[in-house]
């Protein structure tokens, strides 16, 4: 759950595809969750795909998950989404990085739902905040490009962010279960209405189109 104290920009630190904590403001998607689109983990499910191990001579395996930690009464507690599949060998680049995205946005939904309500005692405001999506799917094409994309981020100043926050409110309390950016006017400006609307992608975000063909990709039980 983002906090307030969490927006930085480039007067903080420079920030790159390998940067792991901080919110910040972009005209052009809105909010992003440095860690949401750090690539690390986008990284690893890519190598699977790349490498193409295990499984037998028509199909290999991919494992990916996404989890959480939390200390509760002194404890580390830990769940996630964790999935197995088989994917047919002999697919081009280009669709391998569609079944990749398939893999990883439908992970990405099934865990913000499980973000949603756990602790299961405790109901927070992380399921699907607006900015969730769009950092994981930001962090995702830099990985499978092997791209660092942050020069075509249009970073605010944090005096902006920090306007924008406490006009609109935290970033939690709006939901956004689209890939599209959730984009928030500055309050500052008296030339346009101060509603949330959903930007565009920009063409590197766009390209790729999930691919998740019975044909050659199944999914496990693990």
């Amino acid at each position: 759950m983002t906090k307030r104290s969490d927006i930085i920009d480039n007067t903080d630190r420079y920030i790159t595809r390998e940067s792991q904590y901080g919110l910040i403001y972009t005209e052009n998607l809105g909010w992003i969750d440095l860690g949401h689109a750090n690539p690390a983990g986008a990284e690893r499910l890519w190598q699977q795909m790349t490498m193409r191990r295990g499984g037998d001579n028509e199909w290999f395996e991919v494992t990916y998950h996404q989890s959480m930690s939390k200390k509760w009464w002194g404890a580390q507690s830990t769940t996630g989404i964790y999935r197995g599949f088989l994917v047919r060998r002999g697919l081009s680049d280009r669709v391998l990085k569609g079944v990749a995205l398939s893999i990883f946005r439908s992970t990405s939904h099934q865990f913000e739902s499980l973000q949603a309500f756990w602790p299961y005692v405790v109901i927070t405001d992380s399921g699907y905040s607006a900015e969730d999506l769009v950092s994981n799917l930001f962090g995702f094409c830099q990985a499978v490009d092997y791209t660092d994309y942050t020069s075509f981020l249009h970073i605010c100043p944090k005096e902006q962010a920090w306007r924008i926050w406490d006009y609109y409110g935290p970033v939690g309390q709006f939901k956004n279960k689209s890939v599209l950016p959730l984009l928030f006017p500055d309050p500052a400006d008296t030339s346009c209405t101060h509603q949330p609307y959903s930007g565009s992608l920009p063409a590197f975000m766009s390209l790729i189109e999930p691919v998740a063909d019975p044909h050659i990709i199944r999914e496990l039980r693990i």
